[in-house]
């Protein structure tokens, strides 16, 4: 869990401490589709799930995307 908050800080350009898994990612600074996207290509590299633009669309924080991640 820390490595994947630790994946999406640097995705964000913000320190790890400064996001939790409650945090809307959507909220935070910076975030348009080439985060989005980032995203996606980071739990596809990082951890083999490959995530639709449907199933990214239904994320609200960053505990659903490592939700993602652990449910493949």
């Amino acid at each position: 869990m820390d490595k994947f908050l630790e994946q999406v800080a640097e995705i964000f350009e913000v320190e790890p401490e400064e996001i939790s898994m409650s945090t809307a990612f959507r909220e935070l600074q910076g975030f348009g589709s080439m985060v989005g996207f980032s995203l996606i290509i980071m739990m596809e590299d990082e951890y083999g799930v490959a995530v639709s633009v449907d199933e990214f669309l239904k994320c609200k924080t960053i505990g659903d995307l490592y939700q993602k991640c652990s449910e493949k």
